[in-house]
Parts: C-alpha cells; sequence; structure tokens
C-alpha cells in the first residue's frame, strides 16, 4: 500500500520494482468503470479484473507464486 502524497505514480511503481514486490494491485482510472489492475512482477503479465474479484485474484496470484508455499 504506497499513499505517499506529492510523489507521482510512476515513482511509485519504480520503487515497488526496486524493492521487488511480487504483486502489484493498480487502483486508477479503471476504478470508474469497476476494474482494477493486477501486475506481475517476475512475468511481466498484467491483468484487468473486475474490482470484485480483486481479492480472489490476489490469493489466486499469490499461491502461482509461493508454489503452494507458506
Amino acid at each position: 500500500f504506497d499513499d505517499r502524497r506529492r510523489v507521482s505514480a510512476g515513482v511509485k511503481f519504480a520503487d515497488a520494482e526496486l524493492i521487488g514486490m511480487p504483486l502489484a494491485l493498480v487502483v486508477g482510472r479503471g476504478l470508474a468503470s469497476g476494474v482494477v489492475e493486477l501486475r506481475e512482477r517476475a512475468s511481466g503479465e498484467r491483468a484487468e479484473v473486475p474490482l470484485a474479484e480483486a481479492l480472489d485474484a490476489v490469493r489466486a496470484a499469490h499461491e502461482r507464486l509461493m508454489g503452494g508455499q507458506r
């Protein structure tokens, strides 16, 4: 969760990349249409996900990345 004020989205994305965040859930302009973007760092894959399904999508992506490890 990056709620820094006066910092551009580009800086926030770059910082997330630098610290190696494996997943990013981007809440942006798509929210008006009821979608958010889920990004996987390793693969570069991006998907628009309905807001109502965002939590399930993050959980599924996390499981894929962790390979069932806890």
